[in-house]
């Protein structure tokens, strides 16, 4: 028998049930263009307006669907950086930026296989800095500057410092 009473109780269920399909929906098709980290989604959804327990519950879900899994999108994230010849210290920062806990950074780091050697990829790009210019033959305030640019160049791509000196110490 319909109550008013009823009727209200019944439309708030109903109610719960299409927010909760609404946050997981909205956090889905934002994960549909592309991976993300649990902070991202979670900020994400706090601009479209959720309440912090339905979020909550939404990426607690997607989590244990693995739709959100902060260590496998550090895994990648690292092959994709060092693809793009980026160093060690810049990719960690980057995941870092994007809420990545830096236990989570340093336990997919640990756990990859195929680490490029940093100095050789240094080596590398400073080689396409120098545009195959001939170093013995350059005066020294030319050198210097030279040096200078590929040494930002390097720590702009994250190289750490010891590397970087590797690397000038070479060219010479």
């Amino acid at each position: 028998m319909w109550s008013p009473r009823r009727a209200t109780a019944s439309a708030c269920a109903v109610r719960d049930m299409s927010e909760k399909r609404d946050v997981r929906e909205a956090a889905v098709k934002y994960l549909s263009y592309k991976a993300r980290t649990k902070a991202q989604v979670v900020e994400h959804l706090r601009r479209k307006g959720f309440e912090d327990g339905e979020i909550e519950e939404a990426v607690k879900e997607l989590e244990a669907y693995r739709y959100i899994d902060d260590m496998a999108y550090s895994s990648m994230y690292f092959r994709y950086g060092f693809d793009k010849g980026r160093g060690i210290m810049r990719i960690k920062r980057e995941l870092a930026e994007k809420g990545v806990d830096r236990d989570v950074i340093e336990a997919a780091f640990d756990e990859l296989e195929d680490v490029p050697d940093q100095f050789e990829e240094a080596l590398r790009i400073a080689g396409e800095a120098l545009g195959g210019a001939d170093m013995s033959a350059m005066a020294y305030e030319e050198k210097r500057k030279l040096k200078g640019r590929v040494s930002r160049r390097l720590a702009g791509r994250g190289f750490s410092s010891d590397v970087i000196y590797r690397v000038l110490d070479r060219l010479d």
